[in-house]
């Protein structure tokens, strides 16, 4: 599905899928581990904000086509309604666990793109250079990651599926990026690593979103929130 608008610009990487995997903010359902420093409203404005801002400058940067991959109870009307002059796909995460979910939206967008990658809503730290790099990493490895600093990573990208790369993980824990990389070390899968980025999760993040200037001027109101709980 796509929703049209404006003309669309020339893509500097049109062999390339970028994937964001997010669930439409419904109070009390997303950033939950947030809920007790934010509030519930506070949290799910949070959020919101973090997938506004996500979508729109992965759009505005015009690197490759976009695609919203959804939680399966999220609705697309959400999302067609609140974002009508951006260009993007969309489609439903499918799997038992987060590793299935990627794998499968990974093989999925490959069967159609030379290169994939697959980014959140929680880093607003990633910026066009840091996607640039990962996409012509691609040109030489099977697969790219971004760790973040809690020890999983915000971003990963493949060239070819990879089945098994993301089985037997531990999701959540700290020690989601090292048993990545021993199951790609197991299966002899090629990979590079960029630089570690910090994403936002629980009350100690919070405080790096005044340093991401271009979330905190478009989204005043959301330091004020962090600020009024804190």
């Amino acid at each position: 599905m796509t929703n049209g608008g404006l003309s669309p610009k020339k893509l500097q990487y049109p062999d390339t899928q970028i994937i964001i995997f997010a669930r439409e903010p419904v109070c009390g359902q997303v950033k939950t581990r947030l809920i007790p420093a934010l509030g519930a409203a506070g949290a799910t404005e949070l959020y919101t904000a973090l997938l506004d801002f996500t979508l729109n400058k992965t759009h505005t940067y015009h690197l490759a086509p976009v695609c919203l991959c959804i939680t399966p109870e999220s609705r697309n009307a959400f999302f067609l309604k609140r974002y009508p002059f951006t260009e993007f796909q969309i489609t439903k995460q499918r799997g038992d666990d987060l590793g299935q979910r990627m794998a499968n939206v990974l093989k999925q967008s490959l069967s159609h793109f030379s290169r994939a990658i697959l980014i959140g809503t929680d880093c607003p730290f990633l910026n066009q250079s840091d996607l640039e790099q990962a996409i012509e990493v691609l040109d030489t490895h099977d697969m790219v990651f971004s760790p973040a600093r809690d020890g999983g990573y915000v971003l990963v990208g493949a060239r070819r599926p990879v089945p098994g790369s993301f089985t037997g993980i531990d999701w959540g824990s700290e020690q989601v990026m090292r048993q990545t990389r021993k199951r790609l070390t197991e299966l002899k899968i090629s990979w590079q690593e960029l630089a570690r980025q910090q994403d936002i999760d629980d009350e100690n993040d919070l405080k790096c979103l005044q340093h991401v200037h271009e979330f905190s001027n478009a989204f005043p109101h959301i330091l004020n929130i962090i600020n009024r709980h804190s």
